[in-house]
């Protein structure tokens, strides 16, 4: 406990040193400093995080680095999030260690190279390496090294816009197809299909369905949507809010969602959500929303989850209030019912936290929860966690 305030006054220290404009050309990046006391993990817990990312850029090179270290009682902990040299020319573009990456099989950190190439209405990108899942601290590292291509182009129809396709192949023979369509039907409708299919084993690792339609009844503005997802879960960070309002499960999952958006005066907006889960592991489910934003500082939201002999029924509510032109205060409210095989747990949530600008570019977040269980041990959490941006001129 000693050596975590002597490490946080050495922060504050540092901080405040730097926080003085900083001149070098082509230098950005942030700093962020957590030091946080919960009992979430079922025990007491107390430790430090530190979050950085920099990036300095060139006309011929743009360089960036980010990465997390923890100290705490279970001992210290370091993970490097990306760590690349990224070279331009015109239309081409090398990047080579490790990097952030997105495509059709999701978003995932690559320890490798990737080229790309742009022009028009043509995005080919072409990468090999090994992919990573990065998760705070906890790396998934997929044991076999890939090559794969990416490229989007635009399509001269009325219905589809934009067309994906991409392929992937693993050490060992391992095959994986990526495809995508995106199309307009009007100004307010849109869809898009995003999917990955592995040769191998003759199946869809990941599909996405989305298509949403602007709507306007009585002279007010909403939007209708549905989404159908079938993927493979990895282990979240589950926030204060979200751990009353998912259900979450390990193995593949699908899901299937309606949802409306509806403006029901200027300054209110109303929330309808329908949802049904499948599992391969464990019950099915559904979902039901109902939801209320008044002028973005008042929203209030009940669900209703059903889990096999499993339910849940959920009240949120969170409310958002300035106190000055520099501090922000927030404070949030959860009421719970749930019924497992196990117990039948009633629970009250509330969580404050207040968010302070010291300076442009120093910003100070002060918050503490605490949820009640009837059936299980209460949990809480307090913390201070800064914040600083750097801009080079």
């Amino acid at each position: 406990m000693y050596n975590l305030f002597i490490n946080f006054k050495t922060i504050l220290l540092i901080l405040s040193i730097i926080s003085y404009p900083i001149h070098a050309i082509g230098l950005w990046g942030k700093l962020e400093t957590n030091a946080q006391l919960d009992n979430h993990y079922g025990k007491n817990d107390i430790f430090m995080e530190q979050f950085g990312e920099f990036q300095y850029q060139d006309a011929k090179l743009n360089n960036g680095l980010s990465y997390a270290l923890r100290t705490g009682i279970s001992g210290i902990e370091a993970q490097f999030y990306q760590a690349y040299t990224r070279k331009k020319w015109h239309t081409y573009q090398l990047t080579a260690g490790r990097f952030e990456q997105a495509d059709l099989t999701g978003f995932y950190t690559l320890d490798g190279i990737g080229a790309t190439y742009k022009k028009a209405d043509v995005d080919v990108n072409v990468y090999a390496g090994q992919r990573k899942r990065i998760e705070l601290f906890d790396s998934i590292s997929e044991q076999k090294y890939l090559v794969g291509i990416d490229s989007q182009f635009s399509l001269p129809f009325n219905l589809l816009d934009k067309a994906k396709l991409g392929m992937q192949h693993y050490a060992g023979g391992q095959q994986r197809v990526n495809f995508g369509l995106t199309g307009v039907a009007n100004q307010d409708l849109k869809w898009s299909t995003d999917a990955n299919y592995n040769i191998e084993n003759k199946k869809l690792d990941n599909f996405l369905f989305n298509a949403n339609s602007k709507i306007n009844w009585r002279e007010r503005s909403g939007l209708v949507g549905i989404t159908y997802e079938t993927y493979q879960h990895l282990t979240p960070q589950i926030t204060f809010r979200e751990r009353f309002y998912r259900l979450y499960a390990k193995g593949r999952q699908s899901g299937l969602k309606t949802y409306a958006i509806f403006e029901y005066s200027p300054n209110q907006q109303i929330m309808l959500e329908g949802r049904k889960l499948w599992r391969d592991f464990g019950s099915s489910g559904y979902a039901a929303s109902v939801g209320l934003r008044h002028k973005r500082l008042l929203e209030t939201r009940v669900d209703v989850l059903l889990l096999g002999d499993e339910k849940a029924i959920n009240w949120f509510v969170t409310t958002e209030k300035p106190l000055s032109s520099r501090m922000v205060a927030e404070l949030s409210c959860v009421v719970q019912w749930q019924d497992t095989s196990l117990f039948d747990n009633k629970a009250v949530g509330l969580a404050n936290q207040i968010n302070y600008m010291l300076n442009r570019d120093l910003f100070i977040n002060v918050r503490a929860e605490y949820v009640f269980h009837t059936e299980k041990d209460d949990e809480y959490q307090l913390g201070v966690r800064l914040k600083y941006a750097f801009y080079g001129r």
